[in-house]
């Protein structure tokens, strides 16, 4: 799916979060939204995933205005799963609370590709470790076949080792089920590595874009400083 945004305002009160955004989110690539902790980019993904109103521009949605949010799914910042539930029934959630039983094995081939031993498919969340935690939350995002995946800080809370596994995850999911994908991270080794192109904001604006492989190279001074204090 392919998303463009175009001259989107969006305001809580007096307080402007989003000025004037224009940008597209090509279909079947990765597009990165980096920026500071309270620049809009979360409400920016939640506007676009229609969990909140705007007041003025355009959202399509290859090409229309409006969009079944079915096709949409979310992975969330620290996983959000039910402390309640086991795995197998946090991944396949939308079956579970229909009453429906027959998504075994679904949920085991999900395990499988985001790298769960099936030894997990009966615990609950408190009896895995973190890393693994994001991995059932991509499992559970990935179980109803979305065409476009919103990933919310996908390596937060990770060391090194586990947010490279994290990143290889995305790539192979991008690439094997071929959805678009759109992140908000401040991590800019997991952009580079994830993102086909990149969006900067700063203060509700797009302050640069462009190839998430030459981020580096960026000559936007305010984006320069962002990266010298990023973890990278």
């Amino acid at each position: 799916m392919k998303i463009e945004i175009k001259n989107l305002c969006k305001k809580f009160d007096n307080n402007i979060v989003l000025k004037d955004i224009s940008l597209t989110i090509e279909k079947n690539k990765s597009t990165i939204i980096l920026g500071q902790s309270g620049c809009g980019k979360s409400v920016l993904i939640k506007t676009l995933y229609q969990l909140f109103n705007f007041d003025s521009g355009t959202i399509l949605y290859d090409g229309r205005n409006y969009v079944d949010i079915d096709k949409f799914s979310m992975l969330f910042q620290y996983g959000a799963l039910f402390d309640s539930l086991k795995i197998s029934e946090n991944i396949a959630f939308t079956d579970f609370i229909n009453n429906k039983s027959n998504f075994d094995r679904k949920v085991l081939s999900l395990m499988s590709d985001v790298g769960l031993d099936k030894s997990t498919y009966g615990k609950y969340p408190s009896e895995i470790s973190g890393g693994m935690k994001k991995r059932v939350g991509l499992a559970r995002a990935l179980y109803k076949n979305p065409k476009v995946i919103f990933l919310d800080e996908p390596t937060t809370g990770l060391d090194p080792i586990n947010s490279d596994k994290i990143n290889e995850l995305i790539l192979k999911v991008i690439s094997k089920r071929k959805i678009t994908a759109v992140s908000i991270t401040h991590d800019i080794k997991s952009a580079i590595k994830t993102g086909d192109h990149y969006y900067f904001i700063h203060n509700g604006v797009i302050q640069d874009k462009g190839d998430c492989k030459k981020i580096l190279k960026t000559k936007n001074k305010i984006f320069k400083k962002f990266i010298t204090g990023a973890r990278y």
